[in-house]
């Protein structure tokens, strides 16, 4: 049997990206042969400086044989004119990226409804912050609303109850939670390392919505703790904002905070060895595999109230602690760092729960059901 896995791009290294190498892994496991649709060639090497290896598919087939850097969203819809002409070779689609297309699809992993994003948290949209990207936006989301009511699926999946309430809300249908792959196993190898400083991580794309301003004013009120950011850098839009960030540092005067860019895995290890706070400050994050992956590390997740990581991954507080200003962040931080042997081991079993062979054996089962 051959299945296609449909996503936009995935040298963006994010969560999406994670899924749907995942769903490439698992299909392969099964002895189904892959066929990865994209809309640009994928650049093999740097997914693998950036997440490990990954099982690549059996055959890649893009839309433009060159990157893309701009009028991405729209990029995703072309997908489906590959669809169109591969889907007499294959027996399953797969829609990893999430967007409904103009062709049906067996399966879609649903990360958010998109054309929803500035009608919620419309802070962390850059659709929402000027009329230029507001018109730019405006196509794209009347698109997706009309496509959501008229395009079928058999299985709709999604990351977390966050994002399953929010699909209900907007597409009018009920989503399967699947929590999202993580590679927990070399993030544990480290939780065991007890020399630790008082230092606070934060780990994401440089991209506006990740909200790394709340963090440089809050390193500004905690001068004697390390603040480390470790940002995924990639086109226009991360080369900006790290720009933003790089000004807004030397303008507060930071000592205390270091701005790293694409970092390799072994050194993003190294820096969770010796911290001991994971901060996420995105509000509205629909799960946060950067949470997960930091609690597995052995770091205690401080975390905006809102979306996946406060309710799927830290459970309200059961598993990390919340914030909803720069004074409730403050005492949280400095909360889980003095509390930090008390919280850590239960930290560490709850990152567990969501490791990528749990995803891989659940994805399973949704095939199973779906070609039966």
């Amino acid at each position: 049997m051959r299945v296609c896995v449909v996503h936009s791009t995935l040298n963006s290294v994010g969560g999406g990206e994670r899924v749907c190498l995942a769903v490439i892994e698992a299909l392969k496991s099964m002895g189904f042969t892959t066929r990865l649709i994209v809309t640009e060639p994928t650049d093999w090497n740097f997914v693998k400086k950036m997440v490990g290896d990954a099982v690549r598919p059996d055959e890649e087939l893009t839309i433009i044989p060159f990157r893309v850097r701009a009028f991405g969203i729209y990029m995703r819809l072309l997908t489906f004119l590959k669809i169109i002409t591969s889907r007499d070779g294959c027996d399953l689609v797969v829609n990893t990226h999430g967007d409904v297309l103009p062709v049906s699809s067996d399966i879609i992993y649903m990360h958010y409804p998109t054309f929803a994003l500035v009608k919620e948290f419309p802070v962390n949209a850059k659709y929402s912050k000027s009329l230029f990207w507001r018109l730019y936006f405006y196509p794209y989301e009347k698109i997706q609303s009309w496509l959501v009511r008229k395009m079928k699926w058999k299985v709709l999946l999604t990351n977390s109850e966050f994002s399953k309430e929010a699909i209900k809300r907007y597409v009018g249908a009920e989503a399967t939670v699947l929590y999202p792959p993580v590679d927990v196993g070399d993030f544990l190898k480290v939780s065991e390392n007890r020399d630790r400083g008082d230092r606070v991580v934060s780990c994401g794309r440089y991209t506006p919505e990740k909200n790394y301003e709340f963090i440089l004013r809050l390193a500004k009120e905690l001068p004697h703790i390390e603040f480390i950011i470790i940002g995924a850098y990639s086109g226009k839009v991360s080369s900006t904002y790290y720009s933003k960030l790089v000004k807004m540092k030397e303008r507060l005067g930071l000592r205390n905070v270091r701005l790293l860019r694409n970092v390799p895995r072994d050194e993003q290890l190294r820096v969770y060895s010796r911290s001991k706070v994971f901060l996420h400050a995105m509000i509205g994050e629909h799960f946060g595999i950067a949470v997960v992956e930091a609690m597995a590390s052995g770091l205690i997740p401080v975390v905006h109230r809102s979306g996946g990581p406060w309710l799927d991954i830290i459970d309200r507080g059961r598993y990390g602690l919340g914030f909803t200003s720069i004074d409730e962040a403050i005492n949280a931080v400095e909360k889980a760092l003095k509390e930090y042997q008390a919280m850590r081991v239960k930290v560490i079993e709850r990152a567990k729960l969501f490791s990528r062979e749990s995803f891989i054996e659940s994805f399973k089962e949704v095939i199973n059901r779906a070609i039966s």
